[in-house]
């Protein structure tokens, strides 16, 4: 009785465990999480960026909340051609978001995406003014790719 006892405590181990064995990745599985340019990036950022804490009026506009209180952030910047760029990389809600931001004069524009480069939400925000959503998709999506084109430029081992 013993022998049939152990073995079936052996086969209901075993059945327990195979299904925490499917959900590891396959050994081939590539290394990066993210798009293979959001790795870069995130890297880049981590590396040479700063720790900062931004307003949370526009962050909000764009889905990105903190119960009312500053959004912290890891920040890169640089000035560009036609305006000062700068990207956050944001961990708020446990995953990677980035926030791309350029200053021309007086206004803010901001662009939230997600680490494969889609734009989420598009957020024009003056100096003395109230953050906005900007409707104009044509508009937004430029000036989107303007500023990640900036970015992807600044990316080593592009």
């Amino acid at each position: 009785m013993s022998k049939l006892s152990s073995t079936r405590r052996g086969f209901l181990l075993s059945a327990s465990l195979l299904p925490l064995a499917a959900c590891a990745p396959p050994p081939s599985a590539p290394r990066h999480t993210l798009s293979l340019r959001g790795d870069r990036l995130v890297a880049l950022i981590q590396r040479t960026g700063k720790d900062n804490m931004t307003a949370p009026e526009a962050f909000a506009l764009m889905g990105i909340t903190n119960e009312g209180r500053d959004i912290p952030v890891r920040q890169l910047a640089d000035d560009g051609p036609d305006g000062r760029y700068v990207v956050n990389l944001v961990n708020i809600r446990k995953i990677h978001e980035f926030v791309f931001q350029r200053r021309q004069g007086d206004v803010l524009v901001l662009h939230s995406a997600d680490t494969a480069f889609k734009r989420l939400q598009s957020v024009r925000y003056a100096r003395n003014g109230k953050p906005s959503i900007i409707t104009d998709t044509a508009f937004a999506e430029r000036d989107f790719q303007e500023q990640i084109a900036f970015w992807f430029a600044r990316i080593p081992g592009r």
